[in-house]
């Protein structure tokens, strides 16, 4: 039997994923911390293989960027800061 969580301390309301302690919005849904459905989530780990990607991320409205460096592209489309739309650039890390 599988176990869904309510444990929403530094994620996201809507779709769960963890946020930074300083982001303002979600950088993979765009909703505002504090908001969402806070409905129970699945709180499995997904294993990805292939290699390193460095993705960087600049939002448009405010200029705000960030690299992740990590298995698979990060495929965060809001700005942390505002929660405008952000331009991604990809590049192998191997």
């Amino acid at each position: 039997m599988r176990k869904l969580s309510r444990d929403y301390e530094g994620r996201c309301g809507e779709c769960h994923r963890l946020m930074d302690e300083d982001d303002s919005f979600c950088r993979y849904c765009g909703t505002p911390r504090g908001h969402g459905k806070f409905e129970p989530y699945d709180n499995s780990n997904l294993c990805v293989y292939g290699p390193p990607f460095a993705t960087t991320h600049t939002c448009a409205k405010c200029g705000f960027s960030w690299t992740v460096t990590a298995l698979g592209v990060d495929g965060a489309m809001f700005c942390p800061k505002c929660g405008g739309g952000v331009s991604t650039e990809y590049k192998e890390n191997w």
